[in-house]
């Protein structure tokens, strides 16, 4: 007995780099097979790489279901499902002295919090904390916790004109349908000064992924990922630092 497939997700084609608005696009030797199929290009201009083929807005709570926090969270490569406290306790920690380097404790915005245990273990150690976060599931679990969290995305958050002095997103600009837009929010809702602390994979960086891109494209072949298609960004670490650059912030770690 079998069961039947899963329809295609709905997506949208760039034809453009959003980072830089340059629209000479090479595809690279890298794409994604599930539920369609999701070619991964390079900007000439600055060298983004990103999914040219993209799972549409309306897809994107479809795949960040409660079962993505139970099994797809980072990508599989978590140990525990998300909604264990005490297993992302001293991870948590370890943020949190990293915060208390670069602003001391205020208000502070989590974008894409999940299901809100970083924003409880702040405001634990004394900071004034909210999130945004796109899961229904894991925004109502945050909320409770007694967390303010607004479901949706941060464009739609409309959260005011520097309200905060730290944002965190951790694993979560490189699943954004608009890299750009989203940094660009950012600058406007942090205080003169505020900081932003970014932590994400830096995949296709790797030398073996670097060597392996390289090598199935001189062979004229393509390594194909049969796995959702989460990452609709690939960064490095020059075309990640343009990008900020050019949304207003200055790189200082």
């Amino acid at each position: 007995m079998m069961s039947a497939a899963l329809p295609l997700l709905p997506t949208h084609t760039l034809d453009r780099c959003l980072g830089c608005g340059g629209r000479d696009l090479e595809p690279l030797a890298l794409r994604y097979e599930w539920r369609g199929s999701f070619p991964v290009v390079r900007c000439r201009a600055c060298g983004l790489r990103f999914l040219r083929v993209q799972p549409a807005p309306e897809a994107l709570g479809e795949l960040y279901s409660g079962a993505y926090f139970e099994s797809d969270y980072r990508c599989g490569r978590s140990d525990s499902a998300y909604f264990s406290e005490d297993a992302f306790r001293d991870e948590n920690r370890g943020l949190l002295d990293e915060f208390a380097r670069h602003a001391t404790p205020g208000r502070m915005l989590e974008v894409g919090c999940a299901g809100g245990w970083l924003l409880k273990h702040a405001i634990e150690r004394g900071w004034r904390a909210e999130g945004v976060e796109l899961s229904g599931e894991a925004a109502a679990h945050a909320r409770a916790l007694g967390l303010e969290v607004f479901h949706g995305d941060l464009i739609a958050a409309a959260l005011p004109d520097a309200a905060f002095d730290l944002a965190y997103m951790g694993d979560v600009l490189e699943h954004v349908p608009d890299c750009r837009a989203v940094l660009i929010e950012i600058a406007r809702v942090l205080k003169h000064g505020g900081v932003l602390y970014l932590r994400g994979p830096i995949t296709t960086h790797s030398l073996a992924r670097s060597l392996a891109l390289a090598a199935w494209g001189i062979a004229g072949r393509t390594i194909v990922l049969r796995e959702p298609p989460y990452h609709v960004w690939e960064f490095t670490p020059g075309p990640l630092a343009r990008l900020f650059d050019s949304c207003g912030f200055d790189v200082i770690e």
